[in-house]
């Protein structure tokens, strides 16, 4: 194992089904921003390339996508599974260091990581300084309190999502970050934008799963069981484990009727001219 694939971080696996299980959906969004063929696109925080292969068809042949991520685990997965888009170039920098001038991309991209920035205001201004006047920047975002909606007991519910927001207060002073997406549009005045969209966009599963889907919602329950489990009391956390056990009677996802609804919020703003 190379020292790129040791720093990819834990939740890659359960992104990279998202990813798939939802790819019709999602190249469908990145195909309806304002880009033109021949443009220069950031895609800012690319992950796996998901979305940077799906830019970069949207540019064509005489565009160029610039994909940008600090993690050198993430570049290198991007970068195999984009070999055969030549339009596209790998750089690894942070969002407060982007060796770019200004007004270098005429469209802007970040898709479900400004949570996980420092500052989601700040970050934005970053990506304002690189956009040309006149440009774009489109975010795509969820909010953790209402990103996945399953059918689990309610009282199960209310109580992951209490034990959720308490760990995260306990591990950084900014636990509102992870909700970014109620507050898109806010986030995107504050950083100077104008013309500011905001759609919510949801789309819904059945069973039966097909296993890009039953990987991902099966990845997420486990995510949320090891995450919070701790702060849950003894019954409650009991049927948690259950319900998050693919082996257990009880395991959410084998209700023959069961329904999952995945919400992302997709916001823009314009660089004033």
């Amino acid at each position: 194992m190379t020292t790129a694939e040791e720093s990819v971080p834990g939740y890659e696996p359960m992104l990279a089904a998202y990813h798939r299980a939802f790819a019709a959906e999602l190249r469908e969004i990145v195909h309806s921003l304002p880009i033109a063929k021949g443009q220069t696109v950031l895609d800012m925080a690319c992950g796996d390339g998901a979305y940077s292969h799906w830019l970069a068809e949207c540019v064509g042949a005489d565009g160029r996508v610039v994909a940008v991520d600090n993690n050198a685990g993430c570049l290198e997965i991007a970068r195999r599974a984009n070999c055969s888009f030549y339009n596209i170039e790998f750089l690894r920098a942070p969002i407060d260091s982007l060796p770019f001038e200004d007004e270098t991309f005429d469209l802007c991209w970040c898709a479900q990581s400004l949570y996980s920035l420092p500052d989601p205001v700040e970050a934005l201004r970053r990506l304002f300084r690189v956009t040309k006047p006149g440009g774009i920047v489109a975010v795509l975002e969820s909010d953790t309190l209402h990103h996945v909606i399953l059918p689990w007991p309610v009282e199960l519910e209310l109580s992951v999502r209490a034990a959720e927001l308490r760990d995260l207060a306990e591990k950084t002073e900014t636990p509102r970050k992870f909700y970014v997406g109620r507050q898109l549009r806010s986030v995107f005045r504050k950083a100077g934008f104008e013309d500011i969209t905001m759609q919510t966009l949801a789309y819904d599963r059945a069973a039966p799963l097909g296993p890009h889907e039953h990987t991902y919602f099966s990845e997420y329950l486990k995510d949320l069981l090891k995450r919070y489990a701790k702060h849950l009391d003894g019954p409650i956390r009991r049927g948690f484990e259950l319900t998050a056990d693919g082996q257990s009677n009880e395991f959410l996802l084998n209700d023959p009727d069961l329904t999952a609804t995945c919400i992302d919020q997709l916001a823009s703003g314009r660089k004033p001219r």
